[in-house]
């Protein structure tokens, strides 16, 4: 029976400590500071779409959804934590309204509805987009993207 016991100690003691992984980490945590405004059409409110900046300079894109009255939150390592700092490209893509169905994605699929507002096609990418926005070392929360 010990050494049952004993065999299990150790299977157990190898298993915790090798994890599920190769002990290598998944990511780096970047740092980040404040970064959130509101999109806008018009100087109207442009609700579910994602907004998009990419560092100019090498750094992770961050990322955030606009809600029904235009304000986004970005997010780079995690939801909400905000950007890196420095110039930033923009890209903004409609997403859609959050999906309240407990069936969606499972054994339902359906396109989100279209957008209220359709905004021109050269705003989805950074390369065409024209819009660039600098994010200073200490935050900003109040960018303001308002889309012609």
């Amino acid at each position: 029976m010990n050494r049952c016991r004993a065999t299990l100690l150790v299977l157990a003691s190898v298993w915790s400590v090798s994890g599920c992984g190769n002990g290598q980490p998944t990511g780096d945590v970047v740092p980040t500071v404040t970064a959130k405004g509101t999109l806008t059409h018009k100087g109207a409110p442009l609700a579910y779409h994602q907004v998009n900046f990419f560092p100019e300079k090498d750094g992770r894109p961050a990322s955030g959804v606009s809600g029904e009255d235009g304000q986004f939150v970005l997010g780079t390592n995690a939801p909400n934590d905000g950007a890196t700092t420095g110039s930033n490209r923009v890209a903004v893509q409609y997403v859609g309204p959050p999906n309240t169905n407990p069936e969606a994605g499972m054994n339902d699929f359906s396109p989100p509805p279209p957008p209220k507002v359709k905004i021109d096609k050269k705003y989805t990418n950074i390369e065409t987009s024209g819009l660039t926005i600098e994010i200073p070392s200490s935050g900003k929360s109040d960018i303001q993207i308002d889309l012609p």
